[in-house]
């Protein structure tokens, strides 16, 4: 039994920010051992980290396979004071390991690993070589409402590119940005639509369309007319509150991006 587990049988919960605390002293303590380890990283793995990091290269640490893996491992230290921070520059950090997918497969299981004894669950979202990294809420509505329409999508390209794109905005969500990250899934369903019907209508005018897929798969109309309602409101939330105004209360993002891969998972399943 994990020490967390048995405080919360104990009856002695963890709020999410002891969780993100355990999590960045787990990181902090590994890296700290790590750059005693001496794992070399090549000067071009190197480079790529600091490029896209936005940190100054050390000259004096060029070469081959230079001794210059600890002020990478350093920075990662440093970085874990700041939960959003750290994992951009893990994610960072893991990208510039492609070439190497064992090593890089090993920091994974790492993070992975760090996450699981601190009660914490995130996806890896891979992008051509890159990989993202975005904390999970419920485990059964991420799975089902987030990664599994990813992998549907891959029919369906354009709205792929912005679900990842709206995925990747929605983990950086705070009280300023909220009306345009509910308005970055307004656009995904819309291209799904789009693209799932064949038209260029906007999602708007998509209602029967939407309609009459449902009729045409059997679907009750206890349960359609349910549905159009759905999307009808919807609709008419993004358009009051995020296309038109920026009115939307980061509270909500989260029931926004499981409703919209509820809709998109509903449609491909019926199909």
């Amino acid at each position: 039994m994990k020490l967390i587990d048995y405080r919360e049988k104990l009856g002695i919960a963890f709020c999410d920010e002891e969780k993100i605390e355990i999590f960045l002293a787990k990181a902090y303590m590994a890296l700290s051992e790590t750059i005693q380890m001496d794992i070399e990283l090549t000067t071009s793995q190197y480079n790529d980290y600091c490029f896209n990091a936005g940190i100054k290269a050390v000259p004096e640490y060029y070469g081959q396979y230079a001794d210059n893996s600890p002020i990478v491992f350093a920075h990662l230290q440093k970085a874990t004071d700041d939960f959003k921070k750290f994992i951009y520059y893990y994610s960072v950090f893991l990208n510039a390991l492609a070439k190497n997918p064992d090593t890089q497969k090993r920091w994974i299981d790492a993070f992975n690993h760090w996450a699981s004894q601190s009660g914490l669950q995130f996806d890896f979202l891979q992008e051509n070589d890159n990989y993202f990294i975005f904390p999970k809420g419920a485990k059964e509505l991420d799975d089902a409402l987030v990664s599994e329409p990813l992998e549907w999508l891959k029919a369906y390209p354009q709205t792929r590119k912005e679900w990842i794109d709206a995925l990747k905005d929605y983990s950086n969500l705070d009280s300023n940005n909220a009306s345009d990250v509910a308005d970055k899934f307004r656009k995904v369903l819309e291209r799904f639509f789009q693209e799932f019907f064949n038209t260029t209508k906007t999602l708007e005018n998509l209602k029967s369309e939407y309609g009459n897929y449902m009729k045409s798969k059997g679907v009750p109309p206890e349960i359609s007319n349910n549905l159009e309602t759905l999307q009808q409101c919807y609709t008419n939330f993004m358009n009051n509150y995020a296309k038109h105004h920026d009115k939307t209360s980061e509270n909500l993002l989260e029931y926004i991006m499981y409703q919209t891969g509820n809709i998109i998972r509903l449609i491909i399943t019926l199909k």
